[in-house]
């Protein structure tokens, strides 16, 4: 089955690779100065890398409008391949165009700058490297302890914001390049719209209160549920989606985190997460007393738009572990889609809302597996049925069982468009 959403990332890379530069290429090669011809080549390299980094802090913004199209982790990863694609092409700019005085150090911290931030941000804020690499993923772990707090990493990747206007400085310092108006007048154009983008975002995401908590409790060992109730218009939140969410009056919880919900809010006026207590926010939580003031972003996520767009007559959900706390609202808000469920967890505590499939179970159309431990393969093979063209697979939970289920899926014939998994490593 041809997969709409991948036809669709296919045309945005398209777009920021090739498209988005043109304007700035040619403007540029139309008035450089003949002296400047044999620098040409790094000069449209530094070009495309400025382009590409504004298209990064864009991304960074989280625009609600890609996420739907394409989901917040394909964002984020087109986002980290720009920025280490640009800080190549910056590199070979500095090789083939060399400066002097203010120019060369102004581009030279801008450089490193970024250099030092895309290394910090593989390790600390991406979860790519450190889950192939377990040394990497215990010094992470040990190191967000005692130093680098997810709060802080933000704050530390804000620099690219700094090193961005750094190359902007960098630009107008050359004569010749700032002769070119129509050049200028693009540079000017793209990066007044992506700081005012980054700063409105900003301001949003860490604007007044919208919510409030309602309610906490453990519901298995290190994972705390939360209900919150909020003014905001929830009727376009969708099963399956995650909100940001943050408490601007408490410290060390004051910058947005993401959690898919469990329940459907529009329906119940209310917001329903369940969080594990993986890292210092997480854990933070815990230690909360309602009633307290929050702020929840709008909703997020593709796992509904998955199934919109597949039009299935039947639904397979693989879920393992706090993974499966998306497919709540999904089972919850697909009712009369046939829907079997595979659910496990390391242990018996670790299954949770166990109620839920219990009553689910009533209905005619559905039918749970909850476990301890793994599933064998041939248990969730042999209930695919014999005709693959009405089923629509959602796995949700950690990447190695994700990358599993995909790759097993796909060689037993299940097109890749029936297949869908949220990424949520970032």
């Amino acid at each position: 089955m041809f997969k709409k959403h991948d036809y669709t990332l296919g045309v945005l890379w398209a777009a920021a690779i090739f498209i988005l530069p043109l304007p700035f290429i040619q403007t540029l090669e139309a008035g450089l100065p003949a002296i400047y011809y044999p620098q040409k080549l790094p000069i449209i390299a530094g070009t495309i890398a400025y382009v590409w980094l504004l298209l990064a802090i864009y991304l960074s913004t989280r625009p609600r409008w890609l996420d739907r199209l394409i989901g917040l982790p394909k964002v984020y990863m087109i986002h980290g391949i720009m920025s280490l694609g640009a800080i190549l092409l910056a590199w070979l700019h500095m090789q083939g165009s060399p400066s002097a005085g203010l120019i060369k150090q102004t581009g030279n911290i801008a450089f490193y700058l970024f250099l030092g931030l895309a290394v910090y941000s593989m390790v600390f804020m991406a979860g790519w490297l450190t889950k192939r690499v377990p040394f990497l993923a215990k010094s992470k772990q040990v190191l967000e302890e005692k130093i680098f707090k997810h709060e802080l990493s933000i704050w530390l990747h804000r620099l690219n914001l700094l090193a961005v206007l750094l190359v902007f400085i960098h630009i107008q310092l050359i004569p010749y390049i700032r002769a070119i108006t129509p050049f200028m007048t693009w540079i000017w154009l793209a990066t007044v719209f992506v700081f005012a983008s980054y700063f409105i975002s900003l301001a949003k995401s860490r604007g007044k209160s919208n919510a409030e908590l309602l309610s906490s409790r453990l519901i298995a060992d290190n994972v705390l549920e939360l209900t919150l109730t909020t003014d905001q218009n929830l009727s376009d939140f969708e099963a399956g989606d995650f909100v940001f969410l943050s408490f601007p009056k408490e410290k060390g919880l004051e910058e947005p985190h993401p959690f898919s919900f469990v329940n459907l809010p529009q329906e119940e006026k209310q917001v329903v997460l369940a969080i594990r207590g993986d890292g210092d926010f997480t854990r933070q939580l815990q230690e909360l007393k309602a009633p307290v003031k929050a702020r929840l972003s709008p909703s997020f996520g593709r796992y509904q738009e998955a199934i919109d767009e597949a039009k299935p007559n039947q639904l397979l959900l693989i879920a393992g572990g706090i993974g499966v706390v998306p497919l709540l609202s999904v089972i919850d808000g697909n009712p009369d889609l046939p829907t079997k469920v595979f659910y496990n967890a390391h242990t018996k505590e670790s299954l949770i809302y166990e109620e839920k499939f219990y009553y689910w179970n009533s209905r005619d159309n559905f039918q749970s597996h909850c476990q301890v431990g793994r599933f064998k393969d041939e248990e969730i093979l042999a209930s695919l049925p014999e005709d693959f063209s009405g089923l629509q697979v959602l796995i949700g939970g950690p990447q190695v069982m994700a990358d599993h289920w995909l790759k097993l899926l796909k060689e037993k014939g299940l097109p890749a468009g029936q297949i869908y998994y949220e990424e949520f490593d970032w």
